[in-house]
């Protein structure tokens, strides 16, 4: 064991054991470790260490820290210096760099912009900026080439062979970059496949040789030149370029930690946690803590067996894709009180923090902001794999899904698999989720949900949580069964606040929806949808109605559902009861409505990272209107004997959520072990009424029901099949637009949420088990199914009471 000293004036010849006689490089530091033979302390004086290549630490490194002295910024960057700049005539400055590819170029930490074609637009660089992909000839791939308009293009600007696009598919989902192999005609074909089709809804911009834009820059590869439109002032300092290679790769050492250190400069060719400022394999006690990451691919990615690690305390800023991701068989690791912003800025298709079948994690207390698709993302492809029983609480996520469609802020998928373990999702605060839909040639309506549950996850317990300015509905369950869902404040969210929903032919059942405080909508439609045929397992509501609007449950007035035996003991009112909703504080005043129909109130003041001074800024929610002393609650009446419902009793503040035996019986769900201390424990979750066919009831007779009630769906729009109900599409009043993303999906093979790389052994056992598919996205082909009968998100009927 020894302690070892490097800085950036330091020297490779000296012994390494004191501040005086400092190693020089990193590189020089591990091959002292190696020679050591035992747990190492690393530490690093002020200054820039590049690591040209990256930097390995084995089992023989097991213990060893890489620690910032005390006060010093030390910056670990996988870039390359760059000098000896000329000023053209033309105002473009030259340089050599002795490097294959170039990704990126920073001059002093920011990120410049590669020379494109149409600019950027700076009012608008979300939606502006973007030419769009044609209608593809017949027999071309469409993952493999694009269609495109010459006319686009002015004289001098078209396309060529060895012009990288940078290109969202079809679906939305998932963006790319393609280097160009060939053109034919007005068709580029690709030197390798997009995630997803490309096609008349793709947008795309190209690269271009020379920058025409002050912060522009380009490589000639065959040259080595790198070319930059610099800003007045530029004198050819503080300019890296860099590529995508990992900083350090962590293969099978235990407890390793990195403290107080700055990552930054290198980048990633696709969007999969293969290039890293931390790559960690098989490892097992590694702390990250403290650290800022800064332009690097991925920040810190857990690969293969990895469990109980730590990543705390940590800033993420500018990455290309996902800040933190676990991969197939990690587990039982701990994401806390993180602060990630911008991360996804070049591959959008995972989450922030991004888990693909890895079980048992603890994510809590990170603030999560300007995310292009997920913040929290948990994604089940391979039933085989361990996943589920994750722990998700209070995170702060705010302006997730502002570049794709069909979208949550915490999203979990999977791959038919019901009897995967539930995760906890609690405490979280979640603003602003976005949604961005195209159709060919342009944009079109958004679609988001704050907490969405998608293709069949199940066994959740979602409770706590604060979902404010969805698109579509504030939590959404997409196929799934015996989720419980209770004690959420859902405020001004687009067309539900909660939404039960079939995926094809699978049944759903058992989802718990009660004691949750809901905004109306001034069209009386935004409260609960469902397609569950038990509504005794919707009750105990609070509807916050400001509007006044007729409100409806399940496309009825909520008189008519509780008619059908469903939203016993649920309340309307007028008054919002907040206790301090201009300041950010949701929580129930004393004598409100809400909390006297015992909603429990999120626990603002514990959400989000405890970080300070690093919060981006983020815009006023739009608050509703609060009242000191709210009125009576208005209990609509009920015109019939229902059956007979037990309303369920409140005990006192149990630890951890109990989860009741379900009448549909599934499998148990798991709850993972809980670290992070909840202030606010949850009511029982209640028992769904006894019966002889607990999940699907039948509908009593009713003599005659009010002219006020009729069993009319919340958007009267739409047709009606048999007996009034809406058979087909997504029923339950949806608009067109929400039908057409999810029959876009279906053709698009239901591929959500793309992936670069090769698994090819778990999609051939996956797609021996299920012809049909419904994995969405594919690491390279092997999650691709395209044999064309992928539609595990058709909703094939809607029921109606």
């Amino acid at each position: 064991m020894a302690t070892i000293y490097v800085s950036a004036t330091g020297n490779d010849n000296n012994t390494g054991l004191d501040e005086a006689s400092s190693f020089q490089t990193l590189e020089r530091a591990i091959q002292a470790m190696h020679q050591s033979g035992g747990a190492d302390t690393v530490y690093l004086g002020g200054g820039t260490y590049y690591a040209p290549n990256s930097l390995q630490l084995t089992s023989a490194d097991s213990g060893s820290s890489f620690v910032a002295m005390s006060g010093e910024k030390v910056v670990i960057s996988g870039g390359t210096p760059v000098g000896g700049w000329t000023q053209g005539a033309d105002g473009i400055w030259t340089a050599h760099v002795d490097a294959d590819q170039v990704q990126q170029l920073t001059v002093n930490g920011v990120q410049q912009t590669q020379s494109r074609f149409p600019d950027v637009d700076p009012n608008d660089p979300v939606k502006g900026g973007w030419l769009w992909g044609q209608d593809l000839p017949s027999g071309h791939d469409p993952q493999k080439s694009m269609a495109f308009d010459p006319s686009d293009f002015p004289a001098g600007h078209a396309p060529q062979v060895g012009q990288t696009i940078t290109v969202f598919s079809e679906n939305g989902y998932a963006s790319d970059k393609l280097t160009i192999g060939s053109i034919q005609g007005n068709v580029a074909t690709f030197t390798s496949e997009a995630n997803y089709d490309l096609g008349p809804a793709s947008r795309f911009y190209i690269s271009e040789a020379k920058p025409d834009n002050v912060g522009e820059w380009s490589y000639d590869n065959a040259t080595q030149t790198v070319r930059y439109k610099a800003p007045e002032g530029f004198t050819g300092e503080g300019a890296v370029v860099s590529n995508d290679h990992s900083l350090f790769v962590v293969d099978g050492a235990k407890n390793v930690s990195f403290n107080g250190l700055t990552f930054a400069d290198t980048a990633a060719k696709t969007g999969d946690p293969e290039t890293a400022a931390i790559e960690a394999h098989d490892a097992t006690g590694l702390k990250v803590e403290g650290n800022h990451f800064l332009n690097v691919g991925v920040g810190v990615a857990l690969h293969g067996s990895s469990s109980g690690n730590l990543i705390s305390d940590n800033r993420f800023e500018h990455t290309w894709s996902s800040a933190i991701a676990l991969t197939p068989g990690t587990s039982g690791n701990q994401i806390s009180n993180n602060v990630i912003d911008r991360s996804n800025e070049t591959f959008v298709q995972h989450g922030s923090i991004s888990m693909e079948e890895s079980a048992r994690n603890q994510i809590d207390h990170n603030t999560i902001t300007n995310v292009p698709r997920f913040g929290i993302a948990e994604i089940n492809y391979d039933p085989g794999n361990p996943s589920g029983g994750n722990t998700i609480e209070y995170n702060d996520i705010r302006h997730s899904g502002q570049q794709t469609p069909d979208v949550g802020a915490i999203y979990l998928f999977s791959a038919d698999d019901t009897g995967a373990a539930g995760d906890i999702i609690r405490y979280n605060h979640i603003v602003d989720t976005g949604g961005l839909n195209t159709t060919d040639g342009g944009f079109a309506e958004n679609w988001s949900s704050g907490i969405y549950l998608d293709n069949m996850a199940s066994n959740a317990q979602i409770y706590g949580n604060f979902v404010q300015g969805t698109t579509f509905s504030g939590i959404l369950i997409h196929g799934g069964s015996n989720n419980q869902i209770h004690d959420n404040t859902l405020l001004d969210n687009g067309k539900y606040g909660i939404s039960t929903i079939v995926a094809d032919d699978h049944p759903i059942a058992g989802n718990q929806t009660y004691q949750n405080f809901i905004e109306v909508s001034g069209d009386g439609s935004n409260t609960i949808d469902t397609d569950q045929t038990d509504p005794r397992l919707i009750h105990d509501n609070v509807y916050y109605n400001p509007n006044g609007g007729e409100l409806t449950v399940a496309d009825l007035s909520l008189a008519g559902f509780q008619q059908r035996g469903g939203d016993t003991g649920s309340v309307m009112t007028n008054q919002a009861g907040f206790a301090d909703a201009a300041g950010g504080d949701y929580s129930f005043v004393s004598g409100s409505v809400a909390q006297g129909h015992g909603v429990e109130s999120a626990p603002f003041g514990s959400i989000g990272s405890s970080l300070t001074g690093t919060l981006p800024d983020v815009d006023t929610p739009v608050t509703p209107p609060v009242t000191a002393e709210p009125e009576t609650p208005v209990t609509p009446p009920v015109t019939t004997e229902p059956e007979t419902p037990v309303t369920p009793p409140v005990t006192a503040e149990p630890e951890t959520p109990v989860t009741p035996p379900v009448t549909a019986e599934p499998e148990t769900p798991v709850t993972p072990p809980i670290t992070a201390e909840p202030e606010t424990p949850p009511t029982d979750i209640p028992v769904s009424n006894p019966g002889e066919n607990p999940d699907v009831i039948t509908i009593p007779e009713v003599p005659s029901l009010p002219e006020t009630e009729p069993d009319t769906p919340s958007n009267p729009g739409q047709g009606s099949g048999w007996g009034g109900h809406h058979w087909g599409g997504h029923g339950g009043g949806r608009n067109d637009w929400f039908q057409d993303i999810w029959a876009r999906r279906d053709d698009d093979d239901d591929r959500s949420g793309g992936r670069n790389g090769s698994r090819d052994s778990q999609r051939d056992s996956v797609a021996a088990a299920d012809d049909t598919g419904s994995q969405v996205g594919g690491r390279g082909n092997q999650w691709r199914h395209d044999d064309g009968d992928n539609d595990h998100h058709n909703q094939l009927s809607h029921w109606h009471w």
